[in-house]
C-alpha cells in the first residue's frame, strides 16, 4: 500500500464497465471512487444509509476529478486506495489511487470534495467535530486539518 494511504479495498472490473475497445469506460472510474469512499467510511464505522451515506451528517459532492494513467480491462483486479486528506471548515477531500493489483501500475488518481450541509436548507454547515476526531485518529499526521 502506498505510504500515504492507510486504507484500501479491492474490486474487479465487470463487463458492463468496459467500452467497445475493451477498456474501462471513463465514467466507471467514478463508481470505483464511490466504492472506495463507502468502504473507507464503513471501515471507520461512519457509513450511514442510502439517503445519508455518512452516518452523522448530510453532505454533497461539490467536485469530482479523475486522471487516467493507464488502461484497465475486463476482469482486471484493482486496488482502490482511499484517504481523507484534508478537512476544512465546511468541506473535506477524499484522495484516491487506483492500482492494478497484479501489475502494480497506477491506473487512475482522483479526488472528491464534499460539503457538509443542513438537509433542510441545503446550506453549508461546519464539519461535525466527532467526524473530524475519528478521521484525525485514523489518518494521523498526514491529515490537513486547520481547525
Amino acid at each position: 500500500m502506498p505510504e500515504s494511504f492507510r486504507f484500501s479495498t479491492e474490486i474487479r472490473v465487470r463487463l458492463p464497465e468496459t467500452d467497445a475497445m475493451g477498456i474501462v469506460f471513463h465514467g466507471a472510474f467514478f463508481t470505483y471512487l464511490e466504492v472506495g469512499r463507502m468502504d473507507y467510511l464503513r471501515n471507520l464505522g461512519l457509513a450511514g444509509s442510502h439517503a445519508q451515506p455518512i452516518r452523522d451528517f448530510a453532505n454533497v459532492v461539490a467536485r469530482a476529478c479523475c486522471d487516467f494513467r493507464s488502461p484497465a480491462h475486463f476482469d482486471d483486479p484493482l486496488i482502490v486506495h482511499a484517504r481523507i486528506a484534508e478537512i476544512r471548515r465546511t468541506s473535506f477531500r477524499f484522495d484516491f489511487l487506483i492500482v492494478h493489483k497484479q501489475e502494480a501500475r497506477v491506473v487512475a488518481e482522483g479526488h472528491t470534495v464534499h460539503v457538509a450541509i443542513d438537509p433542510g436548507t441545503g446550506r453549508p454547515i461546519p464539519v461535525p467535530e466527532n467526524f473530524r476526531e475519528r478521521i484525525r485518529r485514523f489518518e494521523g499526521a498526514a491529515l490537513k486539518d486547520p481547525a
